[in-house]
This record gives C-alpha cells, structure tokens and sequence, in this order.
C-alpha cells in the first residue's frame, strides 16, 4: 500500500512539473506575442516613414 501511494505522490510531483513547464511556455508565448504586436506597429511606422519621404521629396520638387 505504502509504495503505491509513493508511486502516486511520484507521478503527481511529475505532474506538476510538466504544469509548471507548461505555465511557463505559456508565459513565454505572452511575451512573444508582445513582441509581434511591436514588430508590427514597428513595420507600421517605417511605412509611415516611407510615405513621409515620398512626400517631402515632391515637396522637394515643388521648389
């Protein structure tokens, strides 16, 4: 009886550790996706600053 109840205690404690493993993928996936949300507000703002070079050039022309 006492060594199924270790063998049980055992394969909770493995449990657990997978959960806290998983708890910290899933952390990290938060992060990664942060960082995917600057990635595209980044891509964003170089296309803005595309377009404002786009148009201080014309603004170049005009003169």
């Amino acid at each position: 009886m006492l060594t199924e109840l270790l063998k049980l205690s055992l394969m909770l404690t493995e449990l657990l550790k997978l959960s806290l493993m998983l708890t910290e993928l899933l952390r990290l996936s938060l992060i990664l996706t942060e960082l995917l949300k600057l990635s595209l507000i980044d891509t964003e703002l170089l296309k803005l600053s595309l377009i404002l070079t786009e148009l201080l050039k014309l603004s170049l022309m005009t003169y």
